[in-house]
């Protein structure tokens, strides 16, 4: 019960422990005549972060030199806060476990849980995974509509499989640094072969346009096509704020490119509307890769 006791106050102090380092020491002041339990209290804590919390048995393991030295200093500090406090010494003992749960805070956030950090690699494969397999697909599909061999040489299979097989077989061992790795270069491949296979799409037909008004049409139908993919994407898999805010940017800014081109239009001036049309699609084009995956 005792050690239960303990670590309902950890949970407490660790507020408390936050809310010194948003605001400074002076958090932790406390009145003269509260000083020897709260010491008492925050010794404990310290203790608790020293000996018995998650934090303290991932820096006993890792390899981080540094991490282990600022750690042992902290022990130092409590040690020091601790005969202080016997000597009555207050205002020294409260300035060591102060200085003391500052190391640790600072100590812990550095050495990552290294239980997190291997799930965050195995759902980063899988998604760059199910990113290349879906590009596989839309790529064959091209290939197939086309019949067309240069198309369809545009992504070394062998290769390809070769570098999917070696990925998985890491995966598989549990070395997800270079299975990432190596599944990543998957898809920057699988990515690049999609792009030319789309161009050359575009070339072969743009050479049956009739008119402009034809090829306006069928640029505005794949701009559509992109942003029913990314949206497709987005829900698929999952990616970091800073993707996310870079994907609804590339977004808007492509509406208001199919604004002018439209504009454009309604004057006329097809040409320029293609131009401007194009534009936006190269924005979703770059949108896209990053809405595949986090990578």
């Amino acid at each position: 019960m005792k050690r239960n006791r303990c670590y309902m106050n950890a949970k407490l102090f660790s507020l408390l422990i936050t809310m010194m380092l948003l605001c400074g020491e002076g958090v932790f002041a406390a009145a003269d005549s509260d000083l020897p339990s709260s010491i008492h209290n925050k010794l404990k804590l310290l203790e608790w972060l020293l000996h018995d919390s998650p934090a303290s048995k991932r820096i006993r393991d890792c390899d981080d030199v540094a991490a282990r030295q600022q750690a042992a200093h902290a022990q130092l500090l409590w040690e020091q806060a601790v005969t202080h406090k016997e000597k009555g010494e207050y205002e020294l003992a409260e300035q060591k476990v102060n200085e003391g749960l500052k190391t640790m805070t600072k100590v812990s956030r550095l050495v990552k849980d290294l239980s997190r950090v291997k799930q965050a690699r195995i759902e980063l494969y899988k998604q760059v995974k199910d990113h290349v397999d879906m590009f596989i697909i839309a790529f064959d599909r091209i290939a197939q509509e086309k019949g067309d061999d240069h198309v369809r040489d545009m992504l070394d299979r062998e290769e390809l499989d070769s570098m999917m097989s070696e990925a998985e077989s890491h995966y598989a061992d549990d070395e997800l640094v270079l299975a990432n790795h190596l599944i990543r270069q998957a898809a920057d491949m699988v990515d690049n072969a999609l792009s030319d296979a789309r161009h050359e799409d575009v070339l072969l037909d743009e050479l049956s346009f009739e008119s402009l008004e034809e090829e306006y049409t069928y640029e505005l139908q794949r701009n559509e096509s992109y942003v029913m993919l990314i949206d497709l994407m987005q829900k698929k898999t999952a990616t970091s704020q800073a993707s996310a805010s870079y994907v609804k940017k590339m977004i808007e800014a492509n509406i208001k490119l199919r604004e002018q081109a439209n504009q454009h239009v309604e004057k006329g001036e097809v040409q320029e509307g293609i131009k401007i049309l194009e534009k936006g699609t190269d924005r979703l084009s770059r949108a896209l890769r990053v809405s595949g995956a986090s990578f």
